[in-house]
């Protein structure tokens, strides 16, 4: 089993799995619109990026799998911003009418 913090929260979850799928399991919502169970996760969406210490950058939590240890943060004020700026991308190349 691996132990982990997401938001603060002391997690404990088979080994193998990714930060998306453990959080789900725990009750924490991660955004991703490209995550299905049934599909192998690419990060294309980029909806899920996260905070994790240590790590450069935001990955995602749909294709980082879990280590021991590790601090996950899922909800900053700074990961809303990206990912309202990533969603606005998506918006802006789809057809406006979807959206009404």
């Amino acid at each position: 089993m691996i132990k982990l913090i997401i938001d603060g929260r002391q997690i404990e979850v088979e080994s193998g799995i990714t930060v998306l799928r453990a959080a789900q399991k725990s009750g924490i919502d991660i955004p991703a619109l490209c995550y299905h169970p049934a599909v192998e996760p690419y990060g294309g969406c980029r909806l899920c990026i996260v905070e994790i210490d240590g790590i450069r950058g935001f990955p995602t939590a749909c294709t980082t799998v879990v280590e021991n240890g590790m601090i996950v943060k899922t909800n900053s004020e700074q990961l809303q911003n990206l990912r309202r700026q990533v969603f606005e991308l998506i918006l802006s190349e789809h057809n406006k009418s979807c959206t009404i």
